[in-house]
């Protein structure tokens, strides 16, 4: 992530493809080392998010500027129009996807191994589809009209209700893309090595890191400390106790509603 502070587009460029480079280079050697084999999947698992990061950073920004066209707004980073944010949405989810199936390929592993499966229906299912609810309607009702996460704009029912199936489709790409990449491909690398309480702290504060330097809230330490930690943790908590990151995406998607009101609030 922070390659993205290297000035320059070429030396940016160099500098993402050198990280991504780095970590599987790394991979590569401790498969062979009999000291470090059983970590050689976290590096490849920093592997594919760099990998992610790399083509996230050029094919989102390429396509919304020359192929829809629907340039980024201020308050919206993705595009300038709904159908646009939806696409540019679901294009970072199939970047996410591709990532993961390279570290799978590589690592000769199998979904199941990631938490791509359905797992335990149970509490963890209970928790996310409740969530989810609870998220859409609160959204509506206190947070569309939150100074934390501020949306432009008035927003009545028939408002919300016309944003809703472009809502509901940019949260559920953003809310997988996450969890595959963070309690799929990460923690379970992390749990390996680490055991399952380190690894899901851990990945929950790479998971708040990542978010460092967001844009759409003014609060943004309070938020990563206060929001995000704790949503890496709950939503580790909820893929460990189904084995599925089909809860946990439930859930994370309706915590992204306001955020994506707030960026569709700006071209609608």
């Amino acid at each position: 992530m922070a390659v993205g502070y290297v000035p320059g587009n070429a030396a940016r460029l160099a500098c993402g493809v050198a990280v991504a480079a780095g970590f599987l280079a790394l991979a590569l050697l401790a498969r062979r080392s009999p000291t470090m084999h059983s970590y050689w999947e976290i590096p490849l698992a920093f592997f594919g998010m760099a990998l992610f990061v790399l083509a996230d950073r050029y094919v989102p920004g390429f396509l919304a500027n020359r192929v829809l066209p629907s340039p980024p707004v201020p308050g919206n980073p993705l595009a300038s129009t709904i159908p646009g944010t939806v696409v540019v949405e679901l294009v970072e989810l199939l970047l996410t996807v591709l990532a993961v199936v390279v570290v799978v390929w590589i690592s000769r592993s199998s979904l199941a191994s990631i938490y791509v499966h359905r797992g335990r229906f149970g509490r963890a299912y209970v928790i996310g589809i409740v969530g989810f609810v609870a998220f859409y309607v609160l959204t509506f009702s206190a947070l569309s009209h939150s100074r934390f996460m501020p949306v432009h704009g008035g927003f009545d029912l028939g408002r919300y209700l016309s944003l809703t199936p472009a809502l509901l489709a940019a949260v559920a790409a953003n809310g997988f893309l996450e969890e595959l990449m963070f309690r799929g491909l990460l923690m379970s690398r992390l749990n390996i090595a680490f055991g399952p309480y380190p690894a899901t702290f851990i990945q929950a504060a790479i998971f708040a890191s990542w978010h460092v330097g967001v844009t759409y809230t003014s609060a943004a330490v309070v938020f990563i400390v206060l929001v995000t930690f704790p949503l890496g943790l709950l939503c580790g908590y909820l893929t460990r106790s189904s084995g599925s990151i089909i809860p946990s995406s439930l859930f994370h998607a309706g915590a992204d509603l306001p955020i994506y009101l707030a960026f569709l609030s700006y071209i609608s």
